[in-house]
């Protein structure tokens, strides 16, 4: 079966569109979200300013541990599952975080990252295969959804936590938006896993670590965030 065979349209097309949008908000909502309320987080649980950063640190690790064994779980279980199961991860790590528990907190903040990892490799994959004639502006489409969803969750969790709910439950609302992603990715669980990693794709990624070009491009994305994530 060719990525021509399994390529979506129509009602299908639209669905998938949906789900890859709903997706991409989970993907920084979820992260972006706790940001503004992190000094109340310190102060509740007496963590130190480096404990407080390291929670903002945990999702980045995980990206960094997590983000080469998405390719490996894709060709085994499909994208359209190993997407399904980043968006279980983020829902468990978002119930997990919003416990009363410090630990709790760092152990879900963790979990959360590794599904974002997962999905920050994949859905770029899927946009390629399923949609090879509007990679540009669904990959635009996409980043700004990403972008717009980040926004709005950081300034919607601090009202919400200043309701009853307290940030706790500030920070458990935010599971609406993976909770709507699983719904509208429901229906590609049922479709037949395709592998695009072919021998030859494998050996062009071993090789890619002796490549000059993929570390300086690596160097150079690297040191941007880094300045981004620092300041």
């Amino acid at each position: 079966m060719t990525t021509a065979d399994i390529r979506p349209s129509g009602k299908q097309g639209t669905l998938l569109i949906a789900g890859i949008l709903m997706i991409a908000t989970t993907l920084r909502v979820t992260f972006t979200g706790a940001a503004p309320l992190l000094d109340t987080i310190r102060h509740d649980y007496g963590l130190s300013t480096a404990q407080t950063g390291l929670l903002t640190t945990l999702p980045l690790l995980a990206f960094a541990l997590i983000s080469p064994l998405a390719a490996g779980l894709a060709r085994r279980i499909g994208m359209e599952r190993s997407l399904f199961v980043a968006l279980l991860l983020i829902c468990a790590g978002i119930g997990i975080r919003s416990l009363p528990s410090a630990a709790l907190l760092f152990s879900g903040t963790a979990i959360i990252g590794c599904g974002i990892a997962l999905g920050n490799v994949l859905l770029p994959g899927l946009i390629k295969r399923d949609f090879p004639g509007q990679v540009a502006g669904l990959t635009g489409a996409y980043s700004l959804t990403m972008g717009a969803s980040a926004a709005l969750g950081s300034a919607l969790i601090v009202p919400l936590a200043l309701g009853d709910a307290g940030w706790h439950g500030a920070l458990l609302m935010l599971m609406t938006f993976p909770l709507v992603a699983l719904l509208l990715w429901l229906p590609q669980w049922r479709r037949t896993p395709v592998s695009t990693v072919t021998a030859a794709g494998a050996l062009h990624n071993r090789a890619i670590w002796r490549s000059a070009l993929a570390w300086q491009v690596t160097s150079f994305l690297g040191i941007n965030s880094l300045i981004y994530y620092v300041i």
